[in-house]
């Protein structure tokens, strides 16, 4: 029997595993300066609308509700990390220069 919510959970798989390589590529080099911390926010964003939306329906589709929530915790894996790495990075440097004026 055919069912057309295989199409729906093949997206919802995609959808998710295409920010991995980005988290990890962020978490082995230590850094994220390249990556907009703004369009992952703005992305954020867009997903929050339209959790907001979705659960304003009288039907609940769970398939697009995880997928929301799910590209959330990404997106803001990937900021956090960022502004970590970017702390970090920051508090190296300051060092630096505190032993090389010494």
């Amino acid at each position: 029997m055919y069912n057309p919510i295989i199409f729906g959970y093949i997206a919802i798989f995609f959808s998710i595993i295409y920010r991995i390589p980005q988290i990890k590529k962020i978490y082995a080099l230590k850094k994220g300066g390249d990556i907009s911390k703004k369009t992952y926010m703005l992305h954020n964003m867009s997903y929050i609308f339209f959790l907001i939306y979705l659960f304003q329906k009288t039907e609940r589709d769970y398939l697009l509700i995880f997928y929301e929530m799910f590209g959330i915790l990404q997106n803001s894996t990937i900021v956090i990390l960022k502004m970590h790495y970017k702390r970090l990075d920051k508090k190296q440097k300051q060092e630096n220069n505190t032993k090389i004026e010494v």
